[in-house]
């Protein structure tokens, strides 16, 4: 198995350090748990995390569902809810957050292990190599080319799915491929900012409104990936919805 980065989120000790035993034997790269949602959402934000393992009854004031809401305003990432109490409220509210699964207390090693397999399926492979010259060649009114290598390979805009910032490149996604393309999303948005259908909902995210599948609190869903949504951005977004 490759060596994910898991995240584990329980105010337990005993059942966290089981957690992370059972993970290592299963090859995954564990980072120090966190008991708490305050703590969780620190690392968060410094690590890149493939999967978080979340107890659903956490100590303090964010419980394991409003965690995952905020680390999926930060960033799209993979879910595993770990509950004692999986009753329906439980589960209406953390819908929104489009769990890989849930898991109740105590849980045998073999449905951590299928869950935890099924849900790493789901993490968006690494992106391609980040090219030396791979620029938008040229911009016509309805689709750009981008040039890779010795050629230029037509995007029409009405494809693109979603464009994701990665430093000081940006990732073009459709439906058939993904281009990393050697300038920054804010060159991009400027060209495609000219168009009713897409808009800027988070820092890194740039979204074909018109593609949008579902939206959750504080995330939206294209083609099952989740897209994080600023608070800034919420209202806007209904807004422009309700136009296009």
């Amino acid at each position: 198995m490759e060596k994910h980065r898991i995240l584990i989120v329980e105010d337990e000790p005993i059942i966290a350090a089981d957690l992370e035993d059972r993970l290592i034997e299963m090859g995954c790269h564990v980072l120090p748990s966190c008991s708490n949602g305050e703590s969780a959402l620190l690392s968060f934000e410094q690590t890149k995390v493939d999967l978080v393992l979340m107890d659903i009854q956490l100590e303090g004031k964010l419980d394991g569902i409003e965690t995952a809401k905020q680390m999926l305003a930060l960033a799209p990432v993979t879910i595993i809810y770990l509950t004692s109490n999986a009753d329906e409220t439980h589960f209406e509210r953390a819908r929104p957050t489009a769990p890989a699964a849930f898991l109740s207390k105590p849980f045998r090693g073999k449905d951590l292990k299928y869950a935890i397999e099924l849900a790493l399926s789901r993490v968006p492979k690494p992106a391609l190599a980040k090219p030396e010259n791979t620029q938008v060649s040229h911009i016509l009114n309805d689709r750009l080319f981008v040039k890779v290598k010795d050629r230029s390979v037509r995007i029409f805009l009405s494809d693109i799915l979603w464009v994701e910032a990665d430093n000081y490149y940006c990732k073009i996604v459709t439906p058939q491929a993904s281009h990393l393309i050697g300038q920054t999303l804010k060159q991009l948005e400027a060209i495609l900012l000219e168009l009713p259908e897409f808009m800027r909902v988070h820092r890194s995210f740039l979204v074909n409104l018109t593609k949008i599948e579902a939206i959750g609190d504080g995330v939206l869903f294209i083609q099952k990936s989740q897209i994080p949504v600023s608070k800034s951005a919420r209202e806007e977004l209904n807004i422009k919805l309700q136009r296009i």
